[in-house]
């Protein structure tokens, strides 16, 4: 009995033992399984692919003709997921895509291997950019593990005739400058992402994203090219530093034309004096926008338009003064620029004559109380709100500022003491052009949106004079423009031309340069219905003044615009208004 059970104990024994190994061996099992599937598990959610952001086409820009001025081009990059490649073609795949891209076959094959962990590289960048023929050569290959990803290029037709205008596209496809960058979220679209599964990229595997609007501006390719042409030469001809032109529609506020030179951009070739080689400022991308300078005696329009405006006693257009040549105010000494006395002098004189002593007395009778806030309207001192990136606000000192004083008040009237962009001074003039009402200056005439079209709405500022000073100004910018007059060399036979002769000191330490100028011409025309103004300004000319300079440059853009834009001479238009007829070709 007692051998008995201690058999029976030694089989109760074996059996736990065995049954324990069985157990344990089970549970091992169960581990090495549990561990399997988790790295199967993660080794298929690395096969999944690798997710890419779609982006979708960027809009195009156009002129108001439907010229391209903007455009998307295409470049390629290849990639490739080795944990995608099945292991038996790997050799296959590395000699392939050797030859068709120009790898190394021994690096590229080493490339699609796990390393010593047996961690496979999620992509592998082989190349980029590439054409369109060798794209499709790899896509051609269908290769398991390829990625094909298209790169959006930014080409621009015009080059640098519209170059300052729109601006650029970087590689990450972001808009610098211009209308790249004040309309780069709408132009850009909406993107998408996905997930690739080891299949080429193409067009059926991408979601449909959502493509960015497409533009149309105001500006006239072939007026810019004109602009660009008389400006270079007017450069050239009158040996300056460079300069700015401008073409718009002063009822509308649109930009036909706007161009500048010398701009930064590399490759400048026009040649340009060498005392030019240490300019004053520095360069600006588009300084037609962003470039300060001091107006000089084209903003005496502006002068004479707030005097009338504000309606001081005895202040009107039968005001006389006594012209001495020089005076002394606010201690300080102001001239006219012959320093000659001329007597008893009306208001008109002031204007045609372009006299400083004139101007000045106009604003010591008003005071700054009812000049500033004139001015302000006009838009000097803040931006014209163009739609384009990079405007600068200009520069005027109001009462209470460190920087003023009554002898900078006075200053203003004649163009010093205050700073403006070529586009500021143009929109201001053009409130003259409007019968008093100022529009806000703008470049895109229209947006895209699929199959939906968004007219830029007009869009009134304010109202600085009143029409009836508006018209008072216009016919003494014609006098000024008159046989005689400074501007004379402005003048366009058959065509009423309105407009103002500048000549700006320029700045320099201690005080003004004697020989350093911004030489200027602005107007408008048809004066009495005005279809274009203009301003063209050049920095630092030989021949220093404007009416010298700036002037017979303004003349000679004249004379071709009025045929491209098909505006008849005075007679002939004033003849087919009578007869009830369209004078030339304008929406409003």
């Amino acid at each position: 009995m007692d051998v008995f059970n201690r058999r029976t104990a030694i089989v109760l024994v074996a059996m736990g033992i065995a049954s324990a190994i069985l157990i344990g061996q089970l549970l091992s099992f169960q581990l090495r399984l549990s561990s399997s599937v988790e790295e199967f598990r993660q080794t298929t959610s690395e096969r999944e692919g690798v997710t890419q952001e779609i982006r979708p086409n960027r809009g195009q820009i156009y002129d108001r003709d439907g010229i391209v001025l903007a455009v998307n081009s295409f470049q390629y990059r290849i990639g490739i997921s080795p944990s995608l490649v099945p292991y038996n073609f790997r050799q296959e795949t590395a000699t392939e895509l050797a030859a068709v891209l120009g790898l190394n076959e021994v690096e590229l094959y080493n490339n699609l291997l796990p390393d010593e962990n047996g961690v496979f590289s999620q992509y592998i960048l082989l190349a980029s950019p590439v054409d369109d023929a060798t794209a499709l050569a790899v896509e051609d290959l269908d290769i398991t593990g390829l990625q094909i990803e298209s790169i959006p290029l930014r080409s621009y037709p015009q080059g640098d005739l519209t170059e300052q205008l729109i601006g650029f596209v970087n590689y990450s496809e972001q808009g610098f400058y211009g209308i790249e960058a004040k309309y780069d979220s709408l132009l850009a679209g909406s993107s998408r992402e996905i997930t690739t599964e080891g299949t080429i990229l193409d067009v059926s595997d991408v979601p449909e994203a959502r493509d960015g609007q497409s533009l149309v501006l105001t500006v006239d390719r072939d007026i810019q090219f004109l602009v660009k042409t008389v400006l270079e030469d007017a450069i050239v001809e009158q040996g300056s530093c460079g300069g700015t032109a401008l073409v718009m529609d002063p009822r509308t506020g649109e930009i036909l034309a706007m161009y500048s030179y010398p701009w930064l951009q590399y490759g400048q070739e026009l040649p340009l004096p060498a005392y030019c080689d240490n300019p004053y400022g520095e360069e600006i991308y588009n300084p037609a926008i962003g470039s300060l300078y001091e107006p000089g005696s084209i903003i005496k329009v502006i002068t004479a338009a707030i005097t009338l405006q504000a309606d001081e006693p005895g202040v009107d257009l039968n005001w006389t003064y006594n012209n001495t040549g020089c005076y002394e105010a606010v201690g300080v000494q102001i001239c006219d620029s012959d320093r000659v006395a001329k007597g008893n002098v009306n208001f008109a004189r002031c204007l045609t004559e372009s006299l400083n002593t004139c101007t000045a007395t106009w604003y010591s009778l008003l005071g700054p109380s009812a000049v500033y806030d004139v001015l302000q309207d006009f838009g000097f001192g803040s931006e014209t709100g163009i739609d384009m990136e990079g405007e600068q606000p200009g520069l005027l000192y109001l009462p209470g500022d460190p920087l003023w004083n009554e002898a900078a008040f006075l200053n203003i009237s004649y163009g010093q003491g205050l700073a403006v962009t070529p586009l500021q001074m143009l929109s201001a003039v053009n409130a003259i052009a409007n019968d008093g009402l100022l529009m806000q200056p703008h470049i895109v005439k229209a947006r895209y949106d699929g199959d939906r079209t968004f007219e830029t709405p007009l869009n009134p500022v304010s109202r600085p004079i009143s029409a009836e000073v508006a018209n008072a100004i216009t016919d003494l910018m014609v006098d000024a423009v008159a046989p005689g007059a400074f501007g004379e060399p402005a003048r366009v036979e058959g065509y009423s031309i309105a407009g103002k002769t500048g000549t700006a000191q320029q700045p320099i330490p201690g005080g003004y340069s004697d020989t350093a100028s911004w030489a200027s011409f602005i107007g408008f025309l048809p004066a009495d219905d005005p279809a274009v103004s203009i301003l063209i300004m050049l920095d630092r000319p030989a021949a220093y003044w404007g009416s010298q300079t700036a002037a017979p440059a303004f003349r000679q853009l004249v004379e071709r615009l009025v045929v491209m834009l098909e505006i008849p001479p005075d007679d002939v238009r004033l003849q087919l208004m009578a007869n009830g007829g369209q004078p030339f070709g304008r929406d409003n």
